[in-house]
């Protein structure tokens, strides 16, 4: 197994941590939810991990339990690039609640 191999499933793992720590410890979901960057300080987290994790709402934690949080994960299996990260924030940026309330 190489040090690539070893890092690119390394970073998936990072996010379902903290998914589960979120479950876990309400203090830290709501920290997640309050101020991301600091709840996420000291995670290997690329990019589009990130994004997914800032993304989350009050209603998707609620969601999460210990025994759903494995379907929750899998969509942070998909392959992305550099440039889906960057549609995705493009995207985030150009819409605002209003818009996607329709």
């Amino acid at each position: 197994m190489t040090a690539e191999t070893t890092a690119s499933q390394a970073e998936p793992s990072q996010v379902k941590d903290v998914l589960e720590r979120a479950v876990a410890d309400p203090e830290f979901g709501r920290l997640l939810l309050d101020d991301p960057d600091a709840a996420l300080a000291g995670y290997d987290l690329s990019e589009v991990q990130l994004l997914l994790l800032r993304s989350l709402d009050e209603e998707d934690l609620a969601k999460l339990t210990p025994e759903n949080l494995e379907e929750f994960f899998a969509v942070d299996s998909a392959v992305y690039t550099p440039e889906d990260a960057a549609m995705v924030q493009q995207g985030y940026e150009i819409y605002d609640d209003e818009d996607l309330d329709d």
